[in-house]
């Protein structure tokens, strides 16, 4: 028998990660439509275009806003990018005297924290600078910060280098980095927290 329950996990995505100012209206005619009959893949359908329709709408429409967030986002990354360098440089010349500085967990331990603070403080400030536009600036940011180290993670790989000369462990090292750093920035950002109802100036915002 079908529920007339929509999704959980389809609505909870739209509720966090919808752009729109209507959110709350949009998620609601989404529900009553499902309950009239349509189907759960229509349902998954309308909430994956509305999150990317929302999207696009928020940043063409705030083009200098995505701009600003997305080069918040970079200052943020080059300093961390930076102070990971200077800390992996300062455990490697520890390694050299010391086989106590040689376990592999010491560089997680020490570069992870880095990491997940970099990612926070770039989802937070974003956030202060566009609570107008929270989510579709810090979703850019997000999206922006996250091709940045595709593209320094593709420079390590060097194509004149066989893929065989690059540890796995070091790709999948990198590949988490990348993962951590958007979740950190998305939770910085106030995306998962719980979403808030504004009137129509979106002056005034409380949360629900």
């Amino acid at each position: 028998m079908r529920s007339n329950r929509p999704p959980l996990m389809a609505t909870w995505l739209l509720r966090h990660f919808g752009s729109s100012p209507n959110n709350d209206s949009i998620i609601g005619d989404l529900n009553e439509r499902y309950r009239q009959g349509h189907s759960r893949m229509w349902y998954w359908r309308q909430t994956t275009a509305g999150i990317g329709a929302t999207f696009c709408e928020q940043v063409w429409s705030h083009k200098l806003l995505t701009v600003r967030g997305m080069a918040i986002g970079w200052a943020v990354a080059i300093l961390s990018r930076h102070g990971f360098n200077l800390t992996w440089e300062a455990l490697s010349a520890l390694r050299s005297w010391s086989r106590f500085w040689r376990h592999e967990w010491i560089t997680v331990a020490v570069q992870v924290p880095e990491v997940v603070l970099a990612g926070v403080l770039a989802g937070w400030l974003v956030a202060k600078l566009h609570h107008r536009h929270q989510k579709a600036m810090v979703l850019a940011c997000a999206a922006y910060i996250a091709a940045l180290h595709v593209v320094w993670l593709l420079q390590a790989l060097n194509p004149m280098i066989p893929f065989q000369s690059v540890p796995l462990y070091s790709i999948i090292y990198t590949i988490s980095n990348i993962a951590i750093t958007v979740a950190c920035i998305l939770i910085g950002g106030g995306i998962f927290s719980r979403p808030g109802i504004c009137d129509s100036s979106e002056r005034n915002c409380a949360t629900v």
